[in-house]
C-alpha cells in the first residue's frame, strides 16, 4: 500500500502555480480544486521513484545531490525523474 502524501502549503502553491501558468486559472476555488487534484495525482499517477524524489525534494527540502546519493543514482537521474513527475502531474490540467 502506498503512503499518502501530505503536501506542505509551499509545495501545494508551487504545483498550483505551475498548473495556473499552463491553464490560466486564477480564482481561489479553482486553485483549491487544483491542489486537491495534485494530492490525488501524487498518490495515484506518479511512480514510486517519482513520488520518492518529489517528496524528498519538495517536502523534505533535500538537494538533488543528496537525493541521488540516498537512492544510489546520478543527480541527473533525480532531475529527470522530478521533471517527468511534474510532466505527469501537468496532465491533470485536462480535467479542469
Amino acid at each position: 500500500m502506498r503512503n499518502q502524501v501530505h503536501m506542505t502549503e509551499d509545495f501545494e502553491n508551487l504545483l498550483a502555480y505551475n498548473l495556473y501558468n499552463q491553464t490560466g486559472y486564477s480564482n481561489t476555488e479553482d486553485r483549491n480544486n487544483i491542489k486537491k487534484m495534485l494530492k490525488v495525482g501524487i498518490d495515484n499517477i506518479l511512480t514510486e521513484k517519482q513520488r520518492k524524489c518529489v517528496i524528498m525534494h519538495y517536502f523534505e527540502k533535500k538537494p538533488m545531490k543528496q537525493i541521488a546519493k540516498e537512492l544510489g543514482v546520478c543527480p541527473s537521474t533525480v532531475t529527470r525523474t522530478i521533471q517527468l513527475a511534474k510532466k505527469r502531474l501537468s496532465i491533470l490540467s485536462v480535467f479542469l
